[in-house]
């Protein structure tokens, strides 16, 4: 039984600085069936009444017999120095509460906020709490996991005379951060909320951000702050939004005790048009992240985040967004961790290709050149340039001596000083072309040929004629009982198989594994770390034909790692889709997966510190470290963390045979 106030319990090497605030308590291990049920409270340091510490926050001192529940939580709280060694913990059992040293009192609250645990809850029920920065307050929500701010303006609204236009500055007092924004112009999963992830609509004025964070500390206060991971969605730069359900930053910011940012950035035609002049020049969408992070540099102490320890980590085309802010000078000094999950190598084109490939659809609205066709494109509706992308358009970053000077290799090719300075972590998942295809290729699928055949049209062009005659040629893909002369063959089951396999290396793990190359090679980076993920669970609306998952309780049925089957763990949010746990080692794999990215973003290094580990009472991932250590990845060490739960191990970079067939017809 624990003593009315809680007394230190570590003996901590440091002189512990006392911080101020509202922290919310939350021992999330992992298990998403229940978060609603686990007990949650408030821990708030002021140099006031305790019991008016929490009557202002609309609740009550903690009792006695809940105290308990929260020894490893407070026991954190000293380790990380938020809670200083001679520190006393007041709650209900107390009569009075008194100050210490530093003129600081902290007090255990309860915390009545419900979980958010669905897409699009009533947010009007959930209590507010304010944030301020550089004299602008943010008014957002506290829930039973974080407090959340969303809806944040990072940018102007880039419509009217700012359309086509790099982004510029937001100012202000004042920001309602209590609902989620817009999405962004964009055909398919999010337009018009089809399969429920998009709730909150798609407007040109998109141009907002969410912070979760589980502190929201003293106006004054900068001392402890936590590292920022900073979140950039994919969607083949044409979709997506940083409100999706998948990337609610709660559980994230809870199990991690880091701040998460998600942010919306302008999307096909809007955020990538170029046509290869002074007026029009490109990489819009690029200006938007640039300008998101300049907002965190801005004011993203005041959520309790560290500006001098920010890791930028996107998925698909989010994780390509990474490579391009890696690589561009605009974005010099704005993080110093990056992560690309699936990205390859990112995507570039000239100004010239982006500006040909949609000449003939803007032609015959605005035919001007220049400014004035500038001014002609600015007058259309949205929706009038939205339609141009379902008829054509090639959308990527492009070469513009400015926010990108070449392509992303050939950059990073240069070395350490021709790149932004950072710790990089990228990785793939086994089989990310199964999903990628959707249902361009059937299990069925009778013939090699006729596989290959079949990526030609969902690859937009890019898979050619003359690539599936090399790689036919080459015969380092076999099929069934066929044979051949080349000893570095792979053997696949059926066409099926074989044809994913061509497709996760063209479309991203052949470009990724040249980026570890070439980044290794050149130095260019402060340490890489590279993996491949050899577990997943599909998103329930991106499972094509009911192969990317294992069905619950049957881990031994063989499935695919399709592509997105990484993001449930990285941000632990089945709870919102209502997924089940399939077996226990679901949990104890996203623990550890958030222990590694959360240990990355802290100190550059997957690594966790076991200390940490011990302190949080994280067991599980504890279990996984007793045995293995995640190696970092050099020219003379190539090797690559094969990430698995109970036991993880090594490989190295996949189907090199493979990729120095397909490299060479990769674009960018």
């Amino acid at each position: 039984m624990l003593p009315h106030s809680f007394v230190a319990v570590l003996s901590l090497s440091f002189a512990a600085t006392a911080s101020a605030g509202v922290t919310v308590l939350f021992q999330n291990d992992g298990n998403w069936t229940s978060h609603a049920e686990k007990p949650s409270a408030l821990l708030v340091s002021s140099s006031g009444d305790a019991a008016a510490d929490c009557t202002s926050y609309g609740e009550s001192l903690l009792g006695c017999d809940e105290v308990q529940d929260f020894y490893e939580q407070l026991n954190y709280q000293k380790f990380i120095g938020s809670i200083p060694e001679d520190g006393l913990v007041w709650s209900g059992c107390n009569q009075s509460a008194a100050a210490n040293d530093s003129g600081l009192q902290y007090t255990l609250c309860t915390n009545s906020a419900p979980i958010v645990d669905k897409v699009g809850p009533d947010f009007s029920i959930y209590p507010h709490v304010n944030a301020s920065a550089n004299g602008t307050t943010f008014e957002g929500l506290r829930d039973h996991m974080a407090f959340r701010f969303m809806g944040i303006p990072f940018a102007q609204p880039p419509i009217g005379d700012l359309r086509f236009k790099y982004a510029q500055p937001w100012t202000g007092s004042f920001v309602n951060a209590t609902q989620y924004s817009a999405s962004c112009m964009q055909f398919g999963s999010y337009n018009g909320n089809s399969l429920g992830l998009n709730p909150w609509g798609n407007s040109e004025d998109c141009l907002y951000l969410n912070v979760f964070t589980p502190e929201v500390p003293d106006a004054d206060d900068t001392s402890a702050l936590k590292p920022v991971l900073f979140w950039i969605h994919g969607g083949a730069s044409t979709s997506g939004t940083g409100t999706d359900g998948n990337f609610d930053g709660a559980s994230l910011a809870s199990r991690s005790d880091v701040v998460v940012v998600t942010i919306n950035y302008r999307l096909n035609i809007f955020g990538y048009l170029s046509l290869d002049d002074e007026a029009i020049p490109g990489n819009y969408a690029l200006s938007d992240k640039i300008a998101a992070l300049q907002w965190v540099q801005h004011y993203i102490t005041g959520f309790g985040g560290n500006p001098n320890n920010v890791t930028i980590f996107g998925q698909s085309a989010g994780g390509g967004s990474v490579v391009d802010l890696i690589t561009s000078p605009r974005a010099e000094g704005l993080f110093d961790g990056a992560i690309i999950q699936s990205g390859s190598k990112g995507w570039t084109k000239t100004q010239a290709a982006v500006a040909a490939s949609i000449e003939p659809y803007i032609a015959p609205l605005c035919n001007g050149t220049g400014t004035a066709r500038l001014e002609c494109l600015q007058a259309l509706s949205a929706d009038t340039l939205l339609n141009l992308t379902s008829e054509g358009g090639s959308w990527s970053t492009v070469i513009d001596n400015d926010f990108t000077l070449d392509l992303h290799i050939a950059q990073i090719a240069k070395g350490r000083q021709a790149v932004n300075s950072v710790n990089l972590m990228l990785g793939f998942m086994p089989e990310e072309g199964q999903s990628l295809v959707y249902t361009a290729l059937a299990p069925n699928l009778t013939t090699f040929r006729e596989g290959l055949d079949a990526l030609g049209p969902v690859s937009g062009g890019s898979f050619t004629e003359e690539l599936a005659t090399a790689i036919l040629d080459s015969g380092l893909w076999v099929v069934g009982n066929e044979t051949s002369s080349n000893s570095g063959a792979t053997v696949y089951p059926d066409a099926y198989n074989a044809s994913i396999s061509v497709s996760s290396d063209f479309t991203l793990t052949c470009g990724g594994s040249q980026l570890a190359s070439v980044g290794a090679a050149s130095a260019s980076f402060e340490s890489m770390w590279v993996y491949n993920m050899e577990r997943a669970y599909a998103l329930p609306w991106y499972n094509p034909y009911g192969l990317c998952s294992f069905p619950v309780g049957q881990p031994d049925t063989p499935y695919y790692r399709c592509h997105s089957g990484d993001l449930f763990e990285v941000f632990g949010t089945y709870y919102l889709f209502d997924q089940p746990v399939r077996v226990p080692e679901d949990i104890y794999y996203t623990n550890a997966i958030q222990d590694m990215w959360a240990a990355f973003a802290r100190t550059g290094n997957p690594n966790v510190d076991p200390e940490y580990l011990k302190v949080r009472g994280y067991d599980s991932t504890i279990d996984l470290f007793s045995n293995w250590e995640w190696p970092e990845f050099s020219t003379w060490s190539p090797r690559v963390a094969s990430l698995q739960y109970p036991e993880s191990s090594y490989t190295t970079l996949p189907e090199q045979q493979h990729c120095d067939v397909l490299l060479p017809y990769l674009s960018s």
